[in-house]
């Protein structure tokens, strides 16, 4: 149908004759009629120029009938529309059509051009609402089902479907009449039938079937029929799981990481299709999970988590490279890799999701699924001190990308737990918990602690000045987002609320508490996916109680009786758990101070991140948190160290080890700026040649640039020096030391890492003096 360009429409006729055009298109038609009226009659082998012929008298009639309802005053008005449809002409053409043995794909081929055309042209006539033109569309798409297509047809089928799903989207009435017409029967439902076959496809095809899947279930939200039809006679939610797991499986085991931090950036997203896919397809199920019928989405988070995370994501993430790759070190290294990349992979899909629901689902995977009887959870902290520099900065990246989640329910089970009894407290410092740092000392005491070969180098005040306030602004940003996002937490956390003393409380029961500690709901835990719980005291209030594990095993929480939240319910009446016994920060909390301990020693890349996680941790507005990291003057029990401490051991290490090693520092100093340029250089060019832009990492990009901004400004060195140092020292910004030097140049870079993270620490004391 050349005659027809959909972009421009039909071309109005001035002064045209309504009846002239009636006569023409009634013309037509008989010639067609008569045309399949023979051959119906003889009963003769068909000739390809009677198929010709009906399809250029059909050419006619769509373009006749046109411009009859465009030059008429509305479309009741319109005579050849009249005639269409009250001689039902699609339906007996489609009869017909079926008949024609060999040339029955031909025809069906050009009734579906048809039917995209009356779509796109008569979109707000509600033509779909005579039954004429309905029935005969649904048998055209019925007939689609299973076939095999060439590409022009795929494309005309999607492009139909499309226009189908648009039209019913702005008639309620039509849908409605859709349905209705499968009330009674187990068919299934043609149009996400065939949607389904093309929503993972790449490229224009692909993304008009996501277009038209999108608007479909969108209509199911208000249209508990149609979520009924979506959840019992369609394949979305197990189609949407499955092609994740598919799409997951052909992603690399291993990526090239060449900014070291394990982190995807949209930039590399773009280089990798695979990972372009993949991401389209989250995607997909993020704004499926936005749009849908309550009942469709609890139906695709169980099958996501079901038929993707557990037998997909679980195993790569938690395969034990250790014990089955001890002995060949080619098989260990490239097991490392492979879990490396797994957990790069986790990072992505959490930076990813934003709907409450799907964020609830990742999270109730990695807080509390068991593989082998570890939680996820659990061994990703003891991968904090693994040996594999590779596992150790990803895996850190995936901590830090969990807790900008500001989820109340995630800082319970790393760290509020452990805190919450008070006990790495000395029972005289527990009223100054919420004592808040109103001069300031704690800034000053960080900045004392850095290193005193730094102290005195000669950089103006101005640079210096400039330097801090890029962290100060960093950190009143940070902190106000923060703590925007944990408003609605339940507790304040502050050594009162809940109070420390609810370890000592013992009795056996408990109210028949009903929160759901994931819930997807208005309310907010932090993020606004998750649900606040009722406060503690209304449940040591109630009068309707029963036995404390009946609560629990019968808790309407998804996580179930593994809920980090559990633990202030239980801790209540049961003094059994270990954490409340004896004084102790938690396994998280614990090898993060290991790690920080060991970093003089460390790659500096692993600093980058680990600091980048404790800065992290501090931007929390919790009282519990802030006294553990950032108050100078609290006293702990004996057997903790803390943060203060460990950087005190740290000053001294590193002036001792650097005593005279000038030319190591001005090394150093000059390859981490060179390193940063080069980044940042990188990261221009590859976005300046993006041709999509990628929407998906509303969490995704890193929000702790001060201390990269202070590495490309802290440093200003004669250029000349600068060429000398780096032709010797550095490949391209990544090789800081020969493969015949004795010593690299890691001590001295962390001493500079150090530095800048001790005045990051100081500003944010700063800021959240002034926040409260």
């Amino acid at each position: 149908m050349s005659w027809f360009v959909r972009s421009k429409g039909f071309e109005k006729i001035d002064d045209f004759d309504l009846s002239a055009c009636f006569d023409s298109f009634n013309k037509h038609w008989q010639q067609t009629f008569e045309i399949i009226d023979r051959i119906q009659t003889t009963k003769g082998v068909i000739k390809y120029d009677d198929i010709s012929a009906v399809i250029n008298h059909l050419n006619q009639l769509i373009k006749l009938l046109l411009l009859d309802v465009q030059s008429a005053k509305s479309t009741s008005q319109s005579p050849c529309l009249e005639y269409f449809l009250k001689n039902q002409l699609m339906g007996k053409l489609y009869s017909w059509s079926i008949k024609t043995e060999r040339y029955k794909n031909y025809l069906k081929s050009e009734q579906l051009k048809i039917y995209g055309i009356l779509l796109a042209e008569f979109r707000g006539h509600c033509v779909l609402s005579d039954d004429s033109i309905l029935n005969p569309l649904l048998l055209i798409l019925n007939s689609y089902d299973g076939d095999s297509l060439s590409v022009a047809n795929e494309k005309h089928l999607v492009t139909v479907l499309r226009q189908f799903c648009v039209v019913l989207s702005h008639h309620p009435n039509i849908l409605n009449n859709v349905l209705k017409k499968n009330i009674n029967k187990n068919s299934k439902c043609i149009i996400l039938s065939l949607l389904m076959s093309f929503i993972h496809r790449d490229g224009s095809i692909g993304e008009e079937a996501r277009d038209a899947l999108l608007i479909f279930v969108s209509l199911s939200r208000n249209n508990e029929t149609l979520a009924n039809n979506i959840t019992s006679k369609s394949n979305v939610s197990p189609v949407l799981a499955t092609g994740l797991s598919a799409l997951y499986s052909v992603l690399p085991r291993k990526l090239d990481f060449e900014n070291d931090c394990y982190k995807l950036s949209p930039e590399n997203i773009e280089d990798v299709p695979e990972l372009r896919n993949f991401l389209a397809s989250v995607e997909l199920c993020n704004a499926v999970a936005k749009i849908c019928h309550q009942t469709v989405q609890e139906q695709f988070l169980d099958y996501l988590y079901h038929g993707f995370l557990l037998p997909v994501v679980g195993p790569a993430l938690m395969q034990d490279f250790e014990n089955s790759c001890s002995i060949n070190t080619h098989l260990l290294r490239v097991a490392e890799e492979e879990v490396a990349t797994a957990t790069v992979y986790l990072d992505l899909l959490l930076r990813s999701v934003t709907h409450p629901g799907l964020l609830q689902t990742f999270v109730k995977f990695v807080l509390c699924e068991r593989f082998e009887k570890i939680k996820i959870i659990e061994l990703l902290i003891n991968r904090i001190n693994n040996k594999s520099p590779k596992i150790c900065i990803a895996t850190l990246a995936l901590m830090e990308t969990i807790l900008d989640l500001n989820c109340e329910d995630v800082m319970l089970e790393l760290v509020l737990k452990y805190l919450v009894p008070c006990l790495h407290i000395m029972l005289s410092q527990r009223s100054r918990i919420r004592q808040m740092d109103a001069y300031c000392k704690s800034a000053d005491i960080f900045l004392s602690l850095i290193p005193d070969l730094f102290k005195y180098k000669n950089v103006s005040s101005e640079i210096l000045f400039s330097e801090y306030r890029s962290y100060l602004n960093c950190a009143r940003i940070r902190i106000a987002e923060c703590a925007r996002e944990t408003s609605n937490w339940t507790y304040l956390y502050d050594g009162e609320n809940p109070s420390h003393t609810i370890v000592e409380i013992k009795t056996t029961d408990i109210e028949n508490d009903q929160n759901s500690i994931l819930s997807a709901d208005d309310s907010s835990s932090g993020y606004e996916s998750f649900k606040a719980l009722k406060d503690i005291e209304k449940m040591l209030s109630t009068d309707d109680c029963r036995p404390t594990d009946e609560m629990l095993s019968n808790t309407s929480s998804p996580c179930g009786s593994d809920s980090p939240t559990f633990f202030l319910r239980q801790s209540m009446y049961k003094t059994k758990e270990p954490y409340s016994q004896y004084p102790y920060l938690g396994p998280f909390i614990e090898a993060l101070f290991s790690k920080l301990e060991n970093m003089p020693e460390q790659d500096f890349r692993i600093n980058l991140r680990l600091t980048s996680v404790l800065t992290r941790l501090a931007i929390y507005n919790k009282p519990l948190i802030q006294s553990l990291l950032l108050n100078h003057s609290m006293i702990f029990q004996p057997c903790i160290r803390s943060l203060f401490q460990i950087l005190r051991s740290l000053k001294q290490n590193i002036e001792n080890k650097l005593n005279g090693k000038t030319e190591k520092m001005k090394e150093a100093e000059l390859f981490l700026e060179e390193r940063e340029n080069k980044l940042c250089t990188n990261t221009q060019n590859s976005r300046s040649n993006i041709s999509k832009n990628v929407q998906s990492f509303a969490r995704g990009e890193t929000k702790r640039r001060s201390i990269s901004v202070a590495f490309g400004a802290m440093f200003r060195k004669n250029s000349t020096q600068k060429e000398a140092v780096l032709e010797s020292t550095s490949n391209g910004g990544y090789r800081y030391y020969k493969e015949n030097d004795s010593e690299s140049l890691d001590l001295p870079i962390n001493a500079i890492i150090l530095t800048e993270w001790l005045k990051e620490l100081s500003a944010i004391c700063q800021e959240h003096a002034i926040s409260v």
